[in-house]
């Protein structure tokens, strides 16, 4: 078992099993649109397509469907969710350490991660942001590996959630030869059977609830068109910039993380010119930044592939200024304690039982803490 004897490996194995214990002593529920991803695995899980009767991006339903096959549950959404979850807490480290080297600070990846709890209190309800950032994480990693799967992975994120579509500049530069363009073709398609299937059975490309959808019940046989979502207007260009960074730094607005790794993230893109990815990193942030600008509504968790882009981005900086991570995690209670008022307490008993994963982070940074020094006495 020489996995066992890479203390990062075991770090992140104590992370997984935290969060998998976080998540038993949870209490799922499905609720709004979790109850529509389930029912569409449900009707899958007996050979039906049905986007007729379920409205969303169904993308995750594909892979709960075959959970709800081997297991028969009702909540198969979830599990798959949890699944997808638990799968992200390695891949994160994976792409920290393709960034920036073999060293033990790339566990600040995983340390961010459970610093984020939107994506792993909200599946608790069926969403599907957990699976969003597997694979925005996936989509990045193959990108910094340069492998020929990577566009295949974007079209998959691309039908969990539109967003993900945002990280094409990540990859596209690579794929011009025939091969690459053949790849490129494949994962078009992928997007183009899901849409074209979409469009015969609803009469529309997406059987879209964004518009108008909290506003009593969803009509399945006359959903909003999708054009609806968007407005181009430039009279309201500043109320929709100022909207997308009330989504990156107002709490209140059920933010993703830390306003602080937010800015320690584009600090180090805007000084660090030498990073190979930089403008790769930047223009798929600005891109997703435009389309939730574009949005006649947004939530924060529209701008989960910037935020993990950022996240990424904040580790050097987390390593060289050793307090820095100490203001995450006071500036990150303020983030917890908005979707524990929101979504958690519905969840877990009480609010220090929800805090599971930020004490998990604590743990982190207290080792990677004695690490340091240990290692600094051991050189002296």
């Amino acid at each position: 078992m020489n996995w066992l004897k890479n203390k990062q490996n075991l770090v992140i194995l104590f992370s997984s099993a935290l969060m998998l214990a976080y998540f038993l002593i949870g209490t799922p529920s499905l609720m709004d649109d979790g109850t529509q991803y389930e029912g569409f695995a449900q009707s899958l899980a007996k050979g039906v397509v049905d986007f007729k009767s379920y409205y969303g991006f169904q993308g995750l339903s594909f892979f709960a469907a075959l959970v709800a096959l081997l297991t028969k549950s009702q909540i198969s959404i979830i599990i798959t969710s949890i699944i997808f979850s638990l799968l992200s807490i390695p891949l994160i480290y994976l792409c920290a350490k393709e960034m920036y080297g073999k060293r033990p600070s790339n566990l600040y990846a995983v340390f961010l991660f459970l610093l984020m709890p939107y994506p792993y209190v909200t599946l608790m309800r069926g969403f599907q942001e957990a699976a969003l950032l597997f694979f925005a994480l996936l989509i990045i990693y193959g990108s910094l590996k340069k492998k020929i799967w990577t566009p295949i992975a974007w079209a998959i994120g691309g039908i969990v959630k539109p967003f993900a579509l945002t990280l094409f500049p990540l990859f596209i530069s690579d794929y011009k030869s025939k091969k690459g363009i053949t790849i490129i073709a494949i994962a078009l398609l992928i997007g183009g059977v899901y849409l074209g299937t979409s469009y015969t059975q609803t009469g529309h490309w997406i059987n879209n609830a964004a518009v108008n959808s909290y506003q009593g019940p969803f009509d399945t046989g006359n959903p909003p068109p999708l054009g609806e979502s968007f407005s181009i207007d430039i009279s309201n260009i500043a109320k929709n910039i100022a909207r997308v960074f009330a989504n990156l730094f107002l709490y209140f607005r059920k933010i993703l993380i830390a306003p602080s790794v937010v800015i320690i993230g584009a600090y180090y893109l805007w000084k660090n010119k030498r990073f190979s990815f930089r403008r790769r990193f930047i223009s798929a942030i600005l891109l997703n930044l435009l389309l939730v600008s574009l949005l006649t509504f947004s939530f924060s968790k529209y701008l989960l592939p910037a935020v993990t882009l950022l996240l990424l981005s904040s580790v050097p900086l987390l390593e060289r200024y050793k307090w820095l991570p100490v203001v995450v995690l006071i500036d990150s209670l303020t983030v917890f304690w908005a979707i524990y008022g929101h979504f958690g307490h519905v969840f877990w008993p009480n609010f220090y039982v929800y805090l599971i994963p930020w004490y998990g982070a604590a743990a982190i940074y207290a080792y990677l803490i004695y690490e340091s020094r240990y290692n600094h006495h051991s050189n002296s």
